[in-house]
């Protein structure tokens, strides 16, 4: 009874957790670059006759979301692979999301955070009109007018999926720590946001895979429980 119960809880708690990953997912179904994490069960010995099913981290969903137009210049998505650059208190951190913005000093910035051109931060000068070229290339018509003049360039890069892993934050870092490289091979789109990755319907149909599993290890629970007061009810009969 006691193997019958510690594996019930033991695959009760990975249920819980495997569909708190999915209902995040669907949380942000609509949130535009988010990449859908997905699962990876691994056994993790406790005891020489126990073993625990824990949910572990399998990266990220490398799956392109759809392009939406917006029609704004500093909108940008991705072509195909590759990520943009953040830098944070930590370092550099990578991200699909491509809603860039101006703050109140010429910085360009996504959420908040700066955007890594190939020389550091990425600061605009007062401009009459903005181009940015397939490239990451950002160009401008000066405020008082003249010829286009070329501002800096992002630094886009383009890792393995399976090797970046994904903060609190939401946002993607190398499993090993190290700064990515830029690469020339990637390409963006400017006037589009990329949407999310999320499946909807393969998510929803999991968590209620997920939910009939859950029920199965409680049902084994209450047996668990029911073996050991029939058990008892013998031995006091002895």
């Amino acid at each position: 009874m006691d193997k019958l119960l510690y594996t019930a809880v033991s695959g009760a708690n990975r249920v819980m957790a495997a569909q708190a990953l999915k209902a995040n997912n669907l949380s942000n179904v609509d949130t535009a670059g988010f990449r859908a994490d997905l699962e990876r069960v691994q056994a993790l010995a406790v005891s020489e006759t126990r073993v625990m099913s824990q949910l572990g981290s399998a990266g990220v969903s490398g799956k392109a979301g759809e392009l939406a137009p917006t029609g704004r210049t500093l909108d940008l998505a991705v072509r195909e692979r590759g990520l943009f650059t953040l830098m944070t208190r930590q370092g550099e951190a990578y991200s699909r999301a491509g809603h860039l913005e101006l703050d109140p000093q010429g910085q360009l910035v996504q959420g908040g955070l700066p955007v890594a051109g190939l020389d550091g931060p990425l600061v605009l000068p007062e401009y009459r009109e903005l181009f940015v070229g397939d490239d990451g290339t950002i160009s401008v018509i000066p405020a008082e007018g003249g010829v286009i003049e070329e501002v800096g360039r992002l630094k886009l890069v383009n890792p393995e999926m399976a090797q970046m892993r994904k903060g609190l934050d939401g946002l993607l870092r190398p499993a090993d720590g190290v700064p990515l490289v830029a690469d020339d091979q990637v390409t963006v789109v400017s006037g589009f946001l990329e949407g999310s990755n999320v499946d909807a319907v393969q998510e929803l149909v999991a968590s209620m895979d997920l939910s009939r599993q859950f029920e199965v290890q409680i049902k084994l629970m209450k047996s668990a429980e029911s073996l050991a007061k029939a058990g008892n009810r013998l031995l006091n009969d002895v």
